[in-house]
């Protein structure tokens, strides 16, 4: 009996080995032939990039300053004409003059910090557009700065456009009128087109609202110039006040008034530099779905930040603590306890082994839960050992 519980360990000690080094270390030919762990965000190096809210120049100033002068002038000639009684009227009106200007500026403060989420809302859309899962936004309410945390990987010149403002327009440029603007705009996509071309080209397809649409039935494409000539305008279909694209008014027109327009907005060959027009113009595509932001925002820092979680650290912590649950059960249980406890080794293996090939992303939290697991079990084992309680009692006693 002795010998063949002593087989039993043996038996069950090598295949706790082996799935622990096909799990834990892999299986190498060259190169590892296991697929490898999915690490989340936790693990990550991280880009942090801050910013502020644009101050507006203030026109207020000047305005105010020749208000002033004004109002010195007319002191002067009030005081001599009509004297003390004067000043004491117009420094009452003054005091409610500034009365006034202060619940305007409490207003205003409540309908910034509207703006400040919206804008945080807005620009939550566009990163989740990309289908960006491993993003993070934290809005401070009272000045507006935004702190936005993304993968290395995403170009830096990318989150700065994802921050603009993204006003797109429909503009007459001869005239600088505006025809459409972000609400003419009713959806957007962009891809790839190797088939209609020599070399593949990046295509953009904008759709227009109904309302859109019939602006560019009823558009005058004709214009007449500061010597009463009459000539043909220029449509631009501009982003921030920044031209993406220009046409005759008649060619604009033709192809808008159907609903949509087709714009060639880069080309490259196959490989990296068409894949990083492609990323460019999927940017451009989440902008102009989501709209327009309403607040500036300016760039402060982009830098990449280090998680401060070592995952070595924590396989060795957990290696130590294992080691440690062992050696107290067969201290308390002897030999009995070996089997069991070698067990939850090829238990966390397994789980480990099938997040590799689920694409499960290891996180913090997920390692917490694992861990729970693990001592969940451990002190089940401990317990249904200790005393004459079946595995099920004692399952239950532990919920």
């Amino acid at each position: 009996m002795k010998k063949n519980y002593t087989l039993k360990i043996t038996l069950a000690m090598l295949f706790v080995v082996l799935v622990s080094l096909v799990s834990f270390v892999g299986v190498y030919k060259g190169k590892n032939l296991v697929k490898d762990y999915s690490l989340g965000k936790d693990f990550k190096e991280r880009k942090v990039a801050v910013f502020s809210v644009k101050e507006q120049k203030n026109s207020e100033n000047t305005t105010d300053k020749n208000t002033e002068s004004e109002t010195e002038n007319n002191d002067e000639s009030t005081k001599e004409e009509n004297g003390t009684e004067e000043n004491k009227t117009e420094k009452t009106n003054t005091e409610e003059n500034k009365t006034e200007e202060n619940k305007t500026e409490e207003k205003s403060e409540e309908d910034k910090k509207k703006d400040y989420k919206n804008s945080k809302n807005i620009i939550e859309r566009r990163l989740a557009s990309l289908k960006s899962d491993e993003y993070d936004i934290r809005l401070n309410e009272e000045n507006g700065s935004v702190v936005i945390e993304v993968p290395t990987s995403m170009d830096s010149s990318y989150i700065t456009e994802l921050v603009s403002k993204g006003k797109a327009q429909i503009k007459n440029q001869s005239t600088n009128e505006v025809l459409v603007d972000s609400n003419g705009f009713k959806d957007a996509s962009a891809k790839i087109d190797s088939t209609n071309y020599s070399t593949p080209m990046i295509l953009l397809n904008i759709e227009f609202t109904k309302d859109a649409k019939n602006i560019f039935k009823n558009a005058n494409t004709n214009y007449t110039d500061s010597e009463g000539n009459e000539k043909e305008a220029t449509f631009a279909f501009t982003l921030d006040d920044e031209t993406l694209y220009s046409d005759t008014a008649a060619n604009f027109v033709s192809s808008a008034k159907n609903g949509a327009l087709d714009l060639v907005l880069g080309q490259g060959t196959e490989g990296e530099e068409l894949q990083k027009n492609y990323e460019s113009a999927q940017v451009l595509v989440s902008i102009i779905k989501t709209g327009s932001i309403p607040v500036e925002y300016e760039s402060d820092s982009i830098t990449i930040v280090s998680s401060n979680i070592n995952i070595k650290t924590i396989v060795i912590v957990a290696i130590i603590i294992g080691a440690l649950m062992l050696i107290y059960a067969i201290i308390k249980l002897k030999n009995k306890a070996i089997l069991p406890v070698l067990s939850l080794v090829g238990l966390v293996a397994s789980i480990l082994l099938v997040l590799r090939y689920t694409n499960v992303e290891i996180t913090l939290f997920g390692i917490l839960g694992l861990a729970t697991i693990v001592v969940s079990n451990y002190v089940l084992i401990l317990r249904t050992l200790q005393n004459d309680k079946t595995f099920k009692e004692n399952f239950v006693d532990l919920l």
